[in-house]
């Protein structure tokens, strides 16, 4: 009998691949990084915005001790899921009273993984309460063991607050950096709340309202937290301070180094800024504009204004967000990274010294454990 014939068919014209076609690589896509708004001070901001109820925004969590005061702030607007309080029978007055029940309940964590928070996070947080200051290292710390790159806005009390708020200030931050790598944008309360500017419809912008504004700019540009991380693992940077210039008009400065000169009359942080090593720098700008000032432009402008100012290792311009804008408006947001902060920290160290003393012999931290918060932050 013959043998079966089970050779390949021979392949039509039509399943014969064009040569001139090729397949395209995939895209990477970016998502909007989570916000995590902790306190009563940032909530209250954000609750003034539209940040929180933009059918566009990203998702936005809110923590605070208890879940019925943020229901009550945002007058029952917000979707009740982002709505997290520790909800436990405790005092909450300094940050040891929150960061060990935080780690050991373990409730809170759990319902921040249902979130998948899978995108990069922004935490904002006030520094001098026991639920901002306790919070944020624990959720750096567990943002670590997830790999989920963390950046953290921190809002630094005011000089005329007294010793406490410090002490959680400064024991928060030193926390903050023995205990991951989180990028650590740092805003003085005092400074933020005498801001004043412009928004992109030139309304004045003042106070901390201008929160709002640096927040929606931010959450715009998908790739921010990833491209502010991965420049603080390569030079080993986790302080940052803020320098930006809201709504600029071109033609009412007549350059970019002008407006960036008037960033520097408004800085969210008094600090050395000589002694900086990196800059981030965002921008929104007029679709009219993206030729008269391309990347490659801004990058040359803004490394030339900056040599005067502070040698730095590196600048990384983020690619603008150029938006549909009839005017000539805009916005410079630079992250300064890697500035000498020993001298503001040990001033804060001197500060609470008292209270320090007291809650250690009462036995509330170890001195050991003040010893790391003391090295992590440069202070001999």
């Amino acid at each position: 009998m013959a043998s079966e014939d089970i050779s390949e068919p021979e392949p039509s014209l039509d399943s014969v691949e064009n040569p001139e076609e090729h397949v395209e690589p995939p895209k990477p896509s970016f998502h909007k990084p989570t916000i995590i708004c902790i306190g009563e001070y940032p909530i209250k901001i954000l609750l003034r915005g539209a940040l929180a109820e933009k059918k566009d925004a990203p998702l936005t969590i809110f923590i605070d001790k208890f879940s019925r005061d943020i229901a009550e702030w945002s007058h029952s607007r917000l979707n009740p899921d982002n709505v997290l309080g520790l909800d436990l029978n405790v005092d909450t007055h300094f940050w040891f009273q929150v960061l060990p029940r935080v780690e050991n309940d373990g409730a809170l964590i759990s319902r921040l993984k249902d979130k998948s928070i899978d995108s990069g996070a922004v935490v904002v947080s006030s520094l001098w309460d026991g639920v901002g200051s306790g919070l944020l290292p624990a959720l750096i710390s567990q943002f670590k063991e997830w790999n989920t790159d963390t950046v953290a806005f921190g809002v630094l009390p005011s000089q005329v607050q007294v010793s406490d708020v410090h002490f959680n200030a400064f024991s928060s931050l030193g926390l903050c950096a023995s205990k991951g790598f989180a990028s650590l944008l740092l805003l003085d309360r005092d400074q933020l709340e005498s801001f004043v500017g412009v928004d992109r419809s030139g309304s004045v912008l003042k106070g901390n309202n201008f929160f709002n504004y640096l927040l929606e700019l931010v959450s715009a540009k998908e790739t921010f937290v990833q491209e502010i991380s991965e420049l603080s693992r390569a030079f080993d940077v986790r302080i940052y301070t803020i320098l930006s210039a809201a709504g600029a008009s071109l033609s009412m400065y007549g350059s970019l180094e002008n407006i960036l000169d008037s960033a520097m009359s408004t800085p969210l942080l008094k600090c050395d800024l000589s002694t900086a090593s990196v800059l981030h720098v965002l921008l929104r700008l007029p679709l009219q504009l993206k030729e008269k000032l391309s990347r490659g432009k801004i990058e040359l402008e803004i490394a030339n204004w900056f040599k005067k100012k502070a040698r730095l290792q590196s600048i990384f311009i983020s690619e603008p967000l150029y938006v549909e804008d009839g005017n000539d408006r805009i916005d410079v947001v630079m992250f300064v990274g890697g500035f000498d902060a020993s001298k503001m920290f040990t001033t804060m160290e001197k500060k609470v010294r008292t209270i320090k003393s007291f809650v250690v012999k009462k036995g509330s931290i170890k001195e050991d454990e003040w010893r790391i918060i003391v090295k992590s932050l440069g202070v001999e």
